[in-house]
């Protein structure tokens, strides 16, 4: 006997037994539904074993329904895949893999100053850049004069006087278009950030990762020039020290507090609200993440082997409702159940806009 013909032998085989155990799960469709009649039932089986066996003909409509995977030909496979959905199973969803859909809530680490949170302030409520530096970093002074400033500094192997770098700075973490009072609590944000690190020594060097400057850019700008030229020599402190003063671009709605996201516990890098920060462009986006690459990143990552239960892997433990009571910086997040990380490590290892954000597997 031919192996087609020992296919079709165990087929009939099997459909025999179904017909004498009477199963009734039966679904409306129309592939595989190939006699019409609304269902698809052990009979449209028959039809397609009997049209395979050469002992009947279908009609071109008939042919479209017993076709049941589409590759343009009627054979065993259409019928054992009418079989299983006479058993309530489908083939193609059982191999179907899931997808991790990742939503993020604002753009940035989250800690300290929204640049768009502060640009908004301005805009909407005519706050002034004290207000919003007092605002996003409570408990700060605002030094108004830096006697121990140099006037070089070295960026990208050239040298600028200060009042050029903190222009080319200005211009290119936020630019012309936003608030004149956001450009200034930007403009102090930035010396603020340069002395934390730096104390902007004699041969201090721009930190190239942390901060980039247009400075071709920003000699354009009457503007720019204008707010630098206002503010320079300002930064501020906590406790007599000089404070870091980061920032980025958009916040979830309140600031992250620093020890959730990094090591760090400052008092004035803590959770504030930046209420108008859900109305910037870009403020939520979705990415998504098959599950090989998604197994990929989190077995090299965190040493583990996962589990065959997908939906297992990611479970967002606490957060710190930052959105609302549902939506937060993750906190705490369970890896398949194996071990308890630091929500903002899933954010640093899928490369997230924000650390405030919810995984759900569909």
């Amino acid at each position: 006997m031919s192996k087609a013909k020992k296919r079709l032998s165990i087929l009939l085989a099997v459909l025999t037994l179904v017909l004498s155990v009477s199963i009734v799960n039966v679904f409306a469709a129309a592939k595989g539904d190939v006699n019409g009649d609304g269902d698809v039932t052990v009979s449209d089986a028959m039809i397609v074993f009997n049209f395979i066996s050469g002992k009947n003909t279908l009609t071109a409509e008939e042919e479209k329904k017993a076709d049941v995977n589409s590759d343009g030909s009627i054979n065993v496979a259409d019928a054992m895949k009418i079989y299983n959905i006479i058993l309530g199973k489908d083939e193609d969803e059982e191999k179907k893999e899931g997808t991790f859909r990742i939503t993020t809530y604002g753009w940035g680490h989250d800690i300290g100053m929204s640049q768009n949170g502060a640009n908004l302030y301005a805009k909407n409520d005519g706050a002034d850049y004290q207000w919003i530096l007092d605002h996003y970093y409570p408990g700060t002074t605002l030094e108004e004069k830096d006697d121990n400033a140099p006037e070089k500094v070295k960026y990208n192997g050239k040298e600028y006087s200060m009042r050029d770098y903190l222009a080319g700075v200005l211009y290119a973490e936020m630019g012309p278009s936003f608030q004149t009072e956001a450009l200034k609590a930007q403009c102090v944000t930035i010396y603020t950030y340069g002395k934390y690190h730096n104390n902007f020594s004699k041969n201090f060097v721009a930190n190239d990762h942390a901060m980039k400057s247009d400075v071709k850019n920003a000699s354009k700008s009457d503007v720019i020039y204008d707010v630098v030229d206002e503010v320079m020599g300002q930064y501020l402190s906590y406790n007599g020290k000089v404070a870091l003063a980061v920032y980025s671009a958009t916040s979830a709605g309140t600031t992250a507090k620093c020890c959730d996201i990094w090591v760090q516990d400052l008092p004035y890098l803590t959770r504030v609200e930046s209420k108008y920060d859900s109305t910037v462009s870009g403020y939520k986006k979705t990415v998504t993440y098959t599950e090989e690459e998604m197994k990929y990143k989190l077995e090299n990552n965190f040493n583990v082997k996962l589990s065959s239960d997908p939906e297992n892997w990611i479970q967002i433990l606490s957060h710190d409702e930052a959105v609302d009571e549902n939506i937060g910086h993750a906190l705490t997040v369970s890896i398949d159940g194996q071990k308890t990380v630091k929500g903002a490590r899933i954010y640093e290892v899928l490369g997230l806009r924000s650390p405030c954000y919810t995984v759900e597997y569909v």
